[in-house]
This record gives C-alpha cells, structure tokens and sequence, in this order.
C-alpha cells in the first residue's frame, strides 16, 4: 500500500460573522484569565475556519490542476440548484483535551454540509486528488495544544478553565464559498491563511474575506 504523504493544503469554509469571532474571543479570554500560558495554544480569531479535508499537493503545478478541478466541481453545482449551509455554532468540544472547538449543532444545516463535504471529496478524487486523512469531523479550533506547552509541563486544556462557556451559542455563519488553503506559506496581512483558490457559493456586502 502507498504510504500517504504530508498534507501541505487544505479545504476550508472561512468563518466571517463577527458574533462567532467575538464569542470565541470572549471564551478564550475566560480559559486565559485561569492559565494566561495558554496563550500560545488559542488561535486567532482571525484564521478561524472549518476544514473540509487535507490534502499533498507537491508543487504549484498540481495546485493549479487541483484549482481546475474544484471549478469542475463548482459547475456542477451551479447546475444542482444548490444552497449554501447555513451553520449554527453551538457548544464547546474537545478532542482529548488536546484540541479545544466550537461545534456546529446537529441540524439541516449541518446534513447540507456533510454531503457538501461528501461530494467535493468525490469529486476531486475522480481528478486524482485524494485526500490524505479520512477523518472528518465538523468543527472550529479555538485552541490546541503544542510542543512548547508540554515543555512547561501543561498536558492539556482543562474543562473547568470553560465550564461556564460550554454551552455557548457562538452564531451562525453561512458558508460563503470553499477555499484551496496552504499550511506552508505565510499567512496574510489579515491574519488568515494564504488562499490559492476559491469557489464562491454567494456575495456578501459585508464578508471579510481576504
């Protein structure tokens, strides 16, 4: 069996309702106020998205191949009378205590979005793009823990640092489009990752994309 290479891109709906980004502010400044060191682990409000897969993509010519390919899969769409998810984030979660996320809650929204994420999947890997990790679960990162947090001895983000925000409604964020997103290079100015392609599912006056 070939052994599956490093993800160096991935899939991901931006969030860009300010509600959602002021709320994680506010949950991470709480987890803060109880161990400031945690700092390094929360992410930035401004890079906050939700990914929908992970893929190898080894040089700038198969990210060109993989851009045409998501256009492919947008055409079918605009032919499919398709509707962008509309997603309610609701609660806090967490991934061993290693990963700290806000969820997106079990409603139609939420099937909209699985089978978005099914048939994009399908889609690219009839173009040869399969991606590196099957695993797939709805979420936002709010924190995660790193290499330089264990050197200091903390192991993990504890549950009552947010108790009281675990049943946070953060809002509801619309998905605006699928952006082809690098893990390599530099972030942008705004705060959010580098974006070598995007397929745009609606306008809004008021977004914040790059």
């Amino acid at each position: 069996m070939e052994e599956k290479q490093r993800p160096d891109h991935f899939l991901a709906i931006q969030v860009t309702d300010k509600q959602i980004k002021q709320n994680v502010r506010e949950l991470q400044n709480v987890i803060l106020e109880k161990e400031k060191h945690l700092s390094n682990a929360m992410v930035k409000t401004d890079s906050l998205h939700l990914t929908l897969g992970v893929y190898h993509l080894e040089d700038e010519e198969r990210v060109a191949q993989a851009a045409e390919a998501l256009d492919r899969f947008h055409s079918k769409l605009k032919i499919s009378d398709f509707t962008p998810p509309c997603l309610n984030v609701s609660m806090v979660g967490h991934f061993r205590h290693q990963v700290l996320f806000a969820s997106v809650a079990r409603d139609d929204g939420l099937d909209v979005l699985n089978n978005l994420v099914k048939d994009v999947k399908k889609s690219l890997e009839t173009d040869g793009f399969v991606a590196t990790d099957d695993r797939y679960t709805p979420h936002i990162t709010i924190g995660k823990m790193s290499t330089k947090l264990r050197k200091l001895g903390i192991r993990r983000i504890e549950p009552t640092h947010y108790e009281e925000k675990k049943t946070t409604y953060f809002g509801k964020q619309t998905a605006e489009s699928i952006q082809l997103c690098s893990m390599t290079k530099p972030m942008t100015e705004s705060g959010y990752y580098h974006v070598e392609h995007e397929i745009r599912f609606l306008v809004s006056d008021n977004s914040e994309d790059q």
